[in-house]
């Protein structure tokens, strides 16, 4: 996925690029970005649960933003983020979906504002056809191993060990418990791998 993201900036006139993969009741994670600042990006729609990401899932189509720095109206937990380190430039958020099946989205990412050509979006959904051939072919090989698991970045897993902590914390379901790690995120400014990190070494506790 690291790949795929590094050749969309050597083919296309973008300068980023990352990928999110939505997971069952934690929603989308960040799964692979080109550099500090896309993964950074990706980690915030993931903890806010809004931004141009979340709807190009939600609505299967992809999602333009020509301005990162004018996205209060439309996202404000996301433009809160992003106004605090002052992160510029404009994306598209290009949906991976096969049929009524959403796995996630790709995010391109270009350093100056303005609107994307259409030929960068046609380019971005040939790519995010590529990236969609690779998680099925990949999902079939994982069949009946434990290999899926083991495959997510290192936050992935955490994450999802953290959440298990506070559902065991608080006897609630695993949605209600990644929830409750995006809110206490949300709240203290961090990301949701972080606080994830806090809970597995016992420095947060849900139950207290």
């Amino acid at each position: 996925m690291t790949a795929l993201c590094g050749a969309c900036v050597r083919v296309l006139p973008v300068q980023r690029a990352a990928i999110l993969i939505r997971e069952r009741d934690a929603g989308l994670q960040p799964w692979a970005a080109t550099d500090s600042v896309a993964a950074w990006v990706e980690a915030v729609q993931a903890t806010a649960g809004q931004g141009p990401a979340v709807d190009a899932v939600a609505a299967g189509v992809p999602v333009l933003v020509a301005d990162l720095a004018e996205t209060d109206m439309r996202w404000p937990g996301f433009a809160d983020e992003l106004n605090r380190v002052e992160v510029a430039g404009s994306m598209v958020a290009v949906p991976l979906q096969l049929g009524v099946v959403r796995f996630g989205v790709l995010d391109l990412y270009r350093a100056g504002p303005g609107k994307l050509e259409p030929y960068v979006i046609s380019a971005g959904l040939h790519i995010a056809d590529l990236v969609i051939a690779q998680l099925v072919a990949g999902s079939a090989k994982s069949v009946h191993s434990a290999r899926q698991w083991w495959d997510q970045p290192l936050t992935s897993r955490t994450i999802h060990q953290a959440a298990g902590i506070v559902l065991a914390q608080l006897d609630i379901r695993a949605p209600d418990a990644y929830a409750r790690m995006r809110a206490y995120a949300f709240a203290h400014g961090l990301s949701l791998a972080e606080v994830a990190a806090l809970v597995v070494a016992n420095r947060i506790r849900f139950d207290t």
